[in-house]
């Protein structure tokens, strides 16, 4: 004689919520994936902008008169 009974509406509640659950765990999983894929996209990209860059020499600056030398007199 069982003490207590599954009736068919608990059974299909745990189903239910037994779905539920593993349906968010994949979903998380799936944009843990993405996330983690998204950042390696980003650091590729950083590092070859990074090994793009040269190093242009610029030519000393020309002597400019300073035009805001208070006149006197």
């Amino acid at each position: 004689m069982p003490v207590m009974k599954i009736t068919r509406q608990g059974l299909c509640s745990i189903a239910v919520l037994t779905a539920v659950l593993w349906g968010c765990i994949i979903a998380e999983r799936l944009t843990v994936y993405g996330a983690r894929a998204n950042a390696y996209h980003a650091l590729d990209k950083i590092h070859a902008l990074q090994l793009r860059r040269q190093v242009i020499p610029v030519a000393a600056p020309a002597f400019r008169p300073n035009s805001r030398l208070p006149v006197i007199g």
